[in-house]
């Protein structure tokens, strides 16, 4: 295994702003726990075909990757040269262990997040364990950047990558409408002069399975005793989870096999992700989208412009545009009458509408805050992550303010303790309890 150079390029919290109506891409901004923060940028932009990586401010670098054809390349603007950094060679990440927690979850910048552990074990190059902690979300599609690459193997993006306290974490998501040619190197770019890379053709995706690759470049499965599961005939086939995995026509149509590769759900759909908590498949053609079982049979019907895994017993679903709450068995708990459901849980959701944030009850879909440039649910209690004028404060469920809006940066309450800070430089984090009272620094609680 090469050596895990964990790179952390540091930006301050920015502020939580308004997510733009569009389906086209998800644009994550990575904010920076560290013990030393520069004043660096990581912004990403991900679709289920591209991701777009910008390191800086002014995206003096910015990494490219087309997931269809594997193929990444490095812009660097002020020279106007590129660096093709893999030119359709499937990276191997069999040999890193990964751990999926199940029962597991956390809200992060508006989204369900599970948790998934991978280790790495000391080698010849470092003498030092170390295990990253990753929060991600299956609503939005996986995103992986340089030496974070191996964070495809998970089935959606990482909104918070942390390795003893220190790493990335999503501040916000939001969603925008981008040309199609900045995920292309420009016609007046020269490339760089760099050996490539030599790659190779198998790859282990399970315990005791295998994809091959035969000369014309179709994916086939095998076991560890060289044994033929599937003969040759996919573009690609994912890693699997809990006895899944998702598989690809030239078409990229997608469907999905088991262990002993059999088509599970034929490959039809323009999107397809799996869910190993649900047991449920998210799948989609032609803009529309819905679930299947297990078995692949209709959970809910694909005739929405988007739908979410269930959490709290509760589906996100948008219709002409507009969003509401619908059950497991599909009738309707808050009608598609907002113009974004920003998150819920079992007992309250949050909507943004003319640029602000409103807290509602489902119980009754009364209204019970509003007019807040942000709000954020916790996993657990009544005391929900506002802002307003620049500052971050709470509110109960009256909407009374319980903590004053003092602190530069904040996140909501788990384990009845919530991080803030009040630099707005956001060098110094410490806890808090539901009265506001501090706690501890963050650094002695590491």
């Amino acid at each position: 295994m090469k050596k895990l150079t964990l790179t952390i390029a540091a930006v301050c919290l920015t502020s939580l702003t308004v997510l733009a109506q569009s389906t086209k891409f998800f644009r994550i901004d990575y904010s920076v726990h560290a013990e030393e923060l520069l004043d660096d940028h990581v912004r990403a932009w991900v679709n289920k075909d591209f991701t777009r990586i910008s390191y800086t401010h002014d995206e003096s670098h910015v990494e490219i990757t087309n997931k269809k054809s594997n193929r990444t390349f490095l812009l660097i603007p002020q020279s106007q040269e590129y660096l093709i950094l893999n030119d359709g060679v499937k990276n191997d990440y069999s040999q890193i262990p990964i751990q999926y927690i199940k029962g597991k979850e956390k809200n992060i910048a508006g989204y369900n997040c599970k948790l998934a552990l991978i280790t790495f074990e000391p080698n010849e190059d470092t003498d030092t364990r170390i295990e990253l902690e990753v929060w991600y979300t299956e609503q939005i599609p996986f995103v992986s950047w340089s030496e974070y690459n191996f964070l495809e193997m998970l089935p959606g993006a990482p909104l918070s990558i942390m390795v003893a306290g220190n790493g990335f974490m999503a501040s916000q998501v939001k969603t925008e409408e981008l040309a199609t040619s900045l995920f292309e190197i420009p016609e007046d770019y020269s490339p760089m002069e760099v050996d490539s890379a030599v790659g190779y053709t198998e790859n282990q995706v399970a315990e005791d399975r295998y994809f091959f690759v035969d000369e014309h470049g179709a994916y086939g499965l095998r076991n560890e005793n060289n044994e033929i599961i599937i003969q040759p005939k996919y573009a690609n086939i994912g890693y699997f989870q809990d006895g899944v995995a998702i598989v690809y026509d030239s078409a990229d149509k997608q469907g999905a096999i088991n262990l002993q590769g059999q088509e599970i759900i034929p490959v039809q759909y323009d999107y397809l992700t799996y869910s190993e908590d649900d047991a449920k498949f998210l799948c989609g053609n032609d803009d529309r989208y819905g679930l299947l079982d297990a078995d692949g049979n209709v959970f809910i019907p694909a005739k929405y412009e988007m739908i979410s895994f269930p959490k709290e017993g509760l589906l996100q679903f948008t219709i002409n545009n507009k969003m509401g709450l619908m059950n497991e068995k599909e009738q309707i708990i808050i009608p598609a009458k907002y113009e974004m459901i920003f998150m819920h849980n079992k007992d309250y959701f949050v909507t943004m509408e003319d640029l602000t944030y409103a807290l509602h009850s489902i119980k009754d879909n009364k209204k019970i805050a509003s007019g807040y440039d942000y709000l954020g649910l916790p996993d657990q209690g009544n005391i929900f992550l506002a802002q307003k004028n620049g500052k971050f404060g709470y509110i109960d469920n009256t909407g009374k303010t319980v903590i004053p809006f003092k602190f530069a940066t904040a996140i909501p309450f788990e384990d009845n303790m919530a991080m803030v800070s009040e630099d707005e430089d956001s060098y110094e984090y410490y806890f808090i309890d539901t009265k506001g009272q501090k706690i501890v620094a963050v650094e002695a609680a590491m």
